[in-house]
């Protein structure tokens, strides 16, 4: 090895452990954000515990607005688990054959193991901010290293301890489903009255016809 390949593959050395120090630091590679601010987040090394702490304390007074039971915790994910279908519509034909006509794209699943430890407050507070985020309405970003999938929220939730696992750092299990966002209906005027959207007006009061009202829809009605 020459010495000019050993100053490049120092260099590198250098770069990605800079980059590794810089986005342990920075950025949680792992957790669960609502509203862009981070509701559980990674106990990261080199003195990340106390950013952490000190972020998370900013995020509980200025994010997580509308969510005031969700206060931002430590915690390391453990396992994660992603899935998703698209079933593909399909009819029958003669002689046993079949067609497929449709793919549809279904929800995905996303599967957290978060483990909580340290003293009894925090295991305390870890617990509190995952039943509050099981029962919360809002919809979550669940965050990889690879990649942030947006819009979800938490269908289902259990822990388990024992005498031998679960007496000092509590394993909790989260999964979150997938909640498409749609577009709002736009109401609009029409050429024709009769192609027109329903419309909700409010409560309406009941109006008494009059004789020529009831000649013009019933068809022979007499005073």
């Amino acid at each position: 090895m020459s010495f000019t390949d050993f100053a490049n593959d120092a260099g590198l050395l250098v770069e990605d452990a800079a980059n590794l120090l810089l986005g342990s630091l920075t950025a949680p590679s792992w957790g669960v954000c609502l509203n862009g601010s981070p509701v559980i987040t990674p106990a990261t090394p080199y003195g990340g515990g106390s950013l952490i702490s000190a972020l998370s304390a900013v995020a509980s007074v200025s994010s997580v607005a509308g969510s005031p039971n969700i206060s931002p915790c430590i915690a390391s994910t453990v396992e994660f688990e992603y899935a998703q279908e698209w079933p593909i519509s399909t009819y029958p034909q003669e002689q046993g054959a079949f067609q497929a006509y449709d793919k549809v794209t279904m929800p995905f699943d996303v599967k957290l193991r978060l483990a909580g430890g340290g003293s009894v407050s925090d295991r305390q507070a870890f617990l509190q901010t995952c039943m509050a985020i099981s029962n919360s309405f809002s919809l979550f970003d669940v965050v990889t290293p690879e990649m942030v999938f947006s819009s979800v929220n938490c269908t289902h939730i259990n822990w388990r301890r024992t005498a031998e696992h679960g007496v000092s750092l509590i394993s909790v299990d989260l999964w979150f489903k997938e909640i498409p966002v749609t577009a709002s209906a736009n109401f609009g005027n029409t050429q024709q009255p009769g192609a027109a959207g329903q419309q909700s007006n409010g409560a309406q009061q009941p109006q008494t016809t009059t004789n020529s009202t009831q000649q013009n829809i019933v068809p022979g009605a007499v005073n």
